[in-house]
């Protein structure tokens, strides 16, 4: 205990720095800000709630620990609201029924054999006693229907409300104590209204270490540092973090986003939403979704302490993702990375940027200036060259919404993502308008049938005129003649053959004779 503690005053000594896994040093202060332009400052404060988005497969009870750690430890717990993606099976054990077991003896559910190969489950009697269901919502998936943390993860926004805050983690998570107010005070610390905290998750194994003031790590946080391309040719974070920082006094600009880990404003859920178009990824669409929020103006940053600690042991259960992530499946996993290419500008096929308006790049900030800030290059495959301390930050025009999407005319099948719950909205109501408009090539003053038809539709849907869509099958007289034709055609056929032809023989009553005894 002696030796840790002079360990502890030897670093508190040394200052802020970060340090890599090959022992590399960086200083770490305030990068000065090139030119007028700061950062957006934060919006005047709301209700303060907070919707944490909780996606587990067939981990119910290290899941259930996870929401009992949430409210046993937050300072405000009603404030917290949970957004629950669980994918099961019939027989595995539920999340929220393991937690209100657990926590007050109580089912959440029942489960009566229907056959052998089915179970019903019903809404059990008294679940109202467990603490605190009435705040988590949920959605539930088979897990024959699981297509990977990504999938789960864009459901979370069917139950995403009101709320002020959005934090996102894993289902084997522990929160330190008063974690809510500590996230708040860390996001308002770095005065940014597109602030995002996030880093790669101490381990839960650890977590006295980090916590306890004679603790070996009392004073560090993971942070990510290098971005190294998979051999799929995609740029990922490591997992654990491959840096630490050390003594920060505040929030640290960082050029890496966890998707273990993350908290901000909600309308990053409205400006970033989960793609639900690259099914079976794990890892690889970590790097894109943090291009796509960069380049909408937000900014990540390691916060000064640990707020969450992730359990790397494997499921306990064996389940994982050797159970959705098949063979038989690649196909579909080669065209979501395909997907993620395309949107780093990496690939030119038009056929897989389907829906990448609001689910592509942003026009706040470019592809370029993000290499550069991260230090890496797409097209080479090479990197990473930045300075792993203090991150100078990058300005951009804020009269340019962070909804504008660099893709402007995708081949759009289903445009928009929905809330079905969040009736307060910051930047969504931008996107509720039909997509542009295609050109088409035709002489001049002309308006061809086709775009005219569009631009009604358009102008009606704009001022909210219930216009008919236009019709593209034949007229409907045109239609009953044609059946009334058929109709005629089919008597004459087969009416007329029976009426004409020979008659069968009548049968004999009794004591006559008939044509076959003749």
């Amino acid at each position: 205990a002696i030796l840790s503690f002079l360990l502890v005053v030897v670093e508190t000594m040394s200052g802020p720095r970060v340090q890599d896994s090959a022992g590399s040093l960086f200083a770490v202060g305030d990068a000065p800000i090139t030119g007028s332009q700061t950062p957006v400052p934060p919006a005047a404060d709301k209700d303060g709630t907070v919707f944490i988005s909780l996606a587990t497969f067939r981990d119910g009870k290290r899941c259930a620990d996870t929401i009992k750690s949430i409210f046993d430890n937050a300072s405000e717990p009603d404030k917290v609201v949970i957004g629950l993606i669980e994918e099961n099976a019939m027989d595995d054990d539920f999340c929220l029924d393991v937690y209100c077991k657990n926590a007050a003896g109580v089912k959440s559910i029942e489960k009566k054999q229907i056959r052998a190969d089915m179970i019903k489950i019903m809404t059990a009697e008294g679940r109202e006693k467990c603490p605190r269901i009435d705040q988590v919502r949920q959605v539930s998936v088979f897990n024959v229907a699981a297509k990977g943390p990504n999938d789960a993860r864009s459901l979370g926004r069917k139950v995403l409300g009101n709320e002020e805050y959005c934090m996102q983690i894993d289902s084997h998570t522990a929160f330190t104590k008063d974690w809510d107010k500590i996230a708040k005070l860390q996001w308002k610390m770095v005065q940014n209204e597109f602030a995002v905290l996030s880093t790669v998750p101490a381990a839960k194994a650890e977590q006295s270490e980090y916590e306890s003031w004679t603790g070996s790590k009392s004073r560090e946080v993971p942070r990510s540092c290098h971005v190294k391309f998979g051999e799929n040719g995609l740029p990922d974070f490591p997992s654990p973090a491959d840096a630490k920082a050390m003594d920060l006094e505040k929030p640290l600009l960082a050029h890496a986003w966890s998707a273990a880990f993350s908290f901000a404003k909600c309308h990053l859920e409205e400006t970033t939403p989960y793609d639900p178009f690259i099914p079976y990824l794990m890892g690889a669409e970590q790097f894109a979704r943090y291009a796509r929020l960069w380049t909408r103006g937000y900014d990540v940053y390691t916060p000064t302490r640990n707020i969450v600690y992730h359990d790397y042991i494997p499921n306990p259960d064996g389940h994982g993702m050797q159970e959705w992530m098949r063979q038989r499946r690649k196909r579909i996993r080669d065209e979501s990375m395909d997907r993620v290419m395309a949107i780093l500008e990496q690939k030119d096929d038009a056929a897989i940027q389907h829906n990448s308006g609001i689910y592509g790049l942003g026009k706040r900030r470019s592809l370029a200036q993000l290499e550069k800030y991260v230090g890496i290059d797409l097209a080479r495959k090479t990197g990473n060259g930045a300075d792993c301390g203090s991150k100078q930050w990058v300005p951009y025009d804020t009269s340019i919404s962070p909804i504008e999407n660099m893709f402007s005319k995708p081949t759009d099948l289903d445009p928009q993502p929905e809330f079905p719950l969040r009736t307060e909205t910051v930047f969504y109501h931008e996107t509720e308008q039909p997509p542009g408009i295609p050109e088409l090539e035709i002489p001049d003053g002309a308006v061809a049938p086709k775009q005219q038809q569009l631009q009604e539709k358009s102008s009606s849907l704009r001022t909210g005129e219930v216009v008919a869509p236009p019709s593209s099958g034949p007229p409907t007289v045109l239609l009953f003649v044609l059946w009334v034709f058929g109709l005629i055609v089919w008597c004459m056929v087969f009416v007329n053959t029976n009426s004409g032809g020979s008659k069968k023989p009548r049968r004999r009553r009794k004591g006559g004779t008939s044509s076959k005894d003749m």
